[in-house]
């Protein structure tokens, strides 16, 4: 179990390496594109389409990176004022609600990147890219963070989680 939790670990790490990457590319094509257009009067061809399809490439792959670092955004009112018993009771549901979630969305986003492949479907627009190289992240994404909801699901389980009266100040 340790062994798989560590290629977990390697996959969801490597998936955060390649959103930040895709994060550079996309402010670099985009200020390329403005100074394009603000000094010679023509932008790049393709640019906003290509950005809205790394904005889901980046969103799919940091996700489950952001979970495993507990940074997802969460309104805790409720269960920081339950005593610790149901406030993990709380946090083991909404963990496998989350991973069932996330593993239903990985089975209906396969279906459609699977049926773009079989009818290719092209996305019409400036660039004519097939819809299944926008779509396949999602899949990916999804299952992987299935995958962290059901071991934030253990952790939780087993008692490993910090009960605090203080908010964290993060942004």
């Amino acid at each position: 179990m340790k062994l798989f939790g560590r290629i977990l670990d390697c996959i969801v790490d490597l998936g955060a390496l390649l959103a930040s990457i895709v994060l550079l590319v996309m402010m670099l094509a985009t200020v390329i594109k403005v100074a394009l257009r603000t000094f010679f009067n023509h932008g790049l061809l393709g640019i906003d389409q290509v950005s809205g399809t790394m904005m889901v490439y980046l969103t799919f792959l940091g996700a489950a990176w952001v979970l495993r670092r507990d940074g997802h955004v969460s309104v805790d009112i409720i269960t920081s004022n339950l005593p610790a018993g149901a406030q993990r009771v709380v946090l083991v549901a909404s963990s496998l609600i989350g991973a069932a979630v996330c593993f239903l969305l990985t089975w209906f986003a396969t279906k459609a990147v699977l049926l773009s492949l079989s009818r290719g479907i092209v996305v019409a627009a400036e660039l004519e890219i097939p819809r299944a190289v926008n779509l396949w992240v999602i899949p990916l994404g999804c299952f992987l963070l299935g995958l962290e909801f059901l071991r934030r699901t253990l952790r939780f389980y087993r008692g490993e989680f910090a009960i605090s009266d203080t908010p964290r100040l993060e942004a």
